[in-house]
Formats: C-alpha cells, structure tokens, sequence
C-alpha cells in the first residue's frame, strides 16, 4: 500500500489551477519517494511559473501544511520535499519527528529549569 491513491483523490477533488493540486501534481511526476526530493525553491519557482506567487514560508505554511493535516502528507527531508511511497519513506519521516520532537523536550525541560531558578512553577 501506498500513500499516492490519496494524493490522487486530493487532485481529483480540487479544480485546475488549485495550487494545491498543481504542486501534487508536479510532485507526482517528479519527487515520488524521498530519494528523489526536490528542493523548496524549485518547487517555489515552479508554482511561480504557473502563477502562483507563494514564498518559500509561504508554501511551508499553506500547501505543506495542509498536507500534513489532510488525508496526504507531503514529507520533508534534506534534500526537499516528495511524496511518500514506500514504507521506508514514512519511516524517514517518523525518524525526523520523533529527533524534532526529543529536541523540543528537551527545550522546554530547561525552560522548566530556568522558571524554577527564578521560583517560577511552570
């Protein structure tokens, strides 16, 4: 099983110049699997070429993320963006949220350390 029949279900419910189905469909012909990611500004330059005058946040917080909230997830990686295919791909994605999330743990543990210096119980 594959992540892909959601992403063609997404296409097929969006009109043609939705930026959204644009950007799955580029996705579709040229980063299915994270091996063949493709970098944010050339996605970016390529929906500008279509007409669309997203930024590079502006994509992270339009298009992605609505990925990753809908039934479709556009995953991330070093060298860009693609959609996932396999079950190795879903495992990358795993293996970046769980490290980000360790991080952002240990963040607020010293946030909670620092409060607790000043007599602050957060």
């Amino acid at each position: 099983m594959s992540f892909l029949p959601a992403v063609q279900r997404e296409i097929g419910s969006r009109q043609p110049q939705d930026p959204i189905r644009v950007t799955l469909e580029y996705l579709l012909q040229h980063a299915v699997g994270r091996s063949k990611a493709v970098p944010l500004q050339t996605i970016v330059s390529y929906l500008h070429s279509r007409g669309f005058g997203l930024t590079e946040t502006g994509f992270q917080q339009t298009i992605l993320a609505e990925s990753r909230a809908g039934d479709y997830f556009i995953g991330s990686g070093p060298r860009g963006y693609f959609l996932i295919d396999v079950r190795s791909d879903a495992e990358a994605m795993r293996d970046f949220y769980e490290n980000r999330i360790r991080a952002e743990e240990q963040n607020l543990a010293n946030l909670r350390r620092q409060a607790a210096a000043v007599g602050w119980n957060i």
